[in-house]
């Protein structure tokens, strides 16, 4: 959760499963003097600026060259359109060898690593990994070596386990209880929380221990927020029940216990596990509500505004503050919203006017550090026709990871404050408030 506290379980497992975007070079030349279109393309990729990509490749849709190639199976990988996007990025990557590769190799075998673990190909997300370790390795700064080394040794330990299904039997109306609910593993119920901004599922040590789960994965570290690199492991739950939904071969991480500041649901009840991105985007829809329900439709209706998108399993909203775009991480595991510096350089002068800098100590898994942030009064946006105002909203001035270099900031759950419901539909690529 997310007031002065960092979100430590998915820094965590962001540091795992991050895509650790690396800076590229001159994509293409033109002749002296003549600006070459797949320039502004390169440059929207880079910036992660999704939603203005695919308007700029919309009106380039003749186009055969192996650029285009690359960002439109870039745009698909961002849009979940899992299978053009592995499909493109293969065919970009076969145009190339290891002596002579493509100029945004390393990018295309990332992206396709991501695609691979999205779409639940562990086998040939490990043998992504492994090559761009080979490839690419030496110019790969430590942390991002570590980081893929360990992701190279966790999906090959997966290679057995089937792509994961979900199949929900009817229309769910969840009750959550400190925004926690039971699922049942086993014949037990075990309760859980549900957050769009972990990239993995999580059972806690106890649970997995008490539910005879084996582990795999040994030696897979991640990067805590304090910049420590701690060993987990992961675990296959074959059959978890939510309601009337049936989630088969899901991958949990199995994380201690003492790693999670909140437990308690009631007295003698405690939350001991966390459903993370894959199983949520397989259910296509989730719809929360202001009164604390979790509301998942059997078949959910096309959504008609696609105004979202995903960075590896984050979900990316676009927003309008003073007309000009935002890109946001919705994220359902922090309860407040916050900005990141991408924000305040694009407002500094404004923000600095209307307050003052001050430290506060953000806590992390693995110990704590300051940062300095302006808090506004009042942050204004709209998301497509819904005005909303949310006060007291910290715009972070240091970047802290990936997201806060590439994204405007994060949008919590304090929207349902202004607002009765809100709707994530992960097959129209839509959020809605209501």
């Amino acid at each position: 959760m997310i007031s002065r506290r960092l979100r430590p379980i998915k820094k965590l497992i962001a540091g795992l499963l991050s895509l650790s975007f690396l800076a590229v070079g001159a994509f293409v030349s033109g002749r002296q003097g003549k600006a070459d279109p797949l320039e502004r393309l390169q440059r929207l990729y880079e910036d992660r600026r999704y939603f203005e990509l695919d308007e700029a490749l919309a009106g380039m849709k003749s186009g055969t060259s192996p650029g285009l190639v690359f960002f439109r199976a870039a745009a698909a990988n961002a849009s979940n359109q899992l299978d053009e996007a592995a499909s493109g990025l293969l065919e970009y990557l076969r145009g190339g060898s290891p002596d002579s590769p493509r100029p945004m190799a390393k990018e295309a075998w990332i992206l396709l690593a991501d695609t691979h673990r999205r779409a639940g190909r562990y086998k040939e997300a490990g043998e992504a990994y492994r090559l761009i370790l080979e490839r690419f390795g030496s110019g790969l700064e430590a942390e991002d070596k570590t980081n893929y080394e360990s992701q190279s040794i966790l999906w090959p330990a997966l290679a057995d386990v089937p792509p994961q299904t979900v199949e929900v039997l009817r229309d769910l109306i969840i009750p959550m209880e400190k925004r926690s609910f039971p699922v049942i593993i086993k014949g037990k119920p075990i309760y859980a929380w549900y957050d769009t901004g972990a990239s993995l599922s999580v059972l806690y040590e106890s649970a997995a221990r008490e539910l005879g789960f084996s582990l795999r994965g040994s030696g897979t570290k991640i990067h805590s927020p304090a910049g420590r690199w701690l060993e987990n492991q992961v675990t296959v739950v074959p059959e978890l029940h939510l309601g009337e939904a049936v989630v088969r071969n899901a991958v949990f991480l199995v994380a201690p216990d003492g790693l999670f500041p909140v437990r308690e649901v009631r007295p003698g009840v405690e939350r001991r596990a966390l459903i993370g991105a894959p199983i949520l985007t397989a259910l296509k829809e989730i719809v929360e509500t202001k009164d604390e329900r979790l509301l998942i439709p059997a078949a959910p209706r096309p959504r008609a505004f696609r105004n979202l998108r995903f960075h590896g399993f984050m979900p990316i909203v676009e927003v309008f503050h003073r007309g000009e775009r935002l890109a946001l991480c919705v994220d359902t595991g922090s309860d407040r919203t916050f900005l990141y510096p991408r924000f305040f350089h694009r407002y500094e002068d404004d923000i600095r006017s209307r307050s003052k800098l001050r430290k506060v100590m953000m806590g992390a898994v693995g110990g704590s550090r300051q940062v300095a942030v302006h808090v506004l009064d009042e942050f204004a946006f709209r998301v497509l026709a819904l005005d909303i105002s949310l006060p007291k909203i910290m715009v972070h001035t240091e970047e802290s990871n990936d997201q806060s270099e590439r994204f405007d900031g994060v949008l919590g759950r304090d929207v349902l404050t202004r607002c009765s419901r809100m709707i994530i539909n992960f097959e129209s690529m839509s959020f809605i408030l209501e």
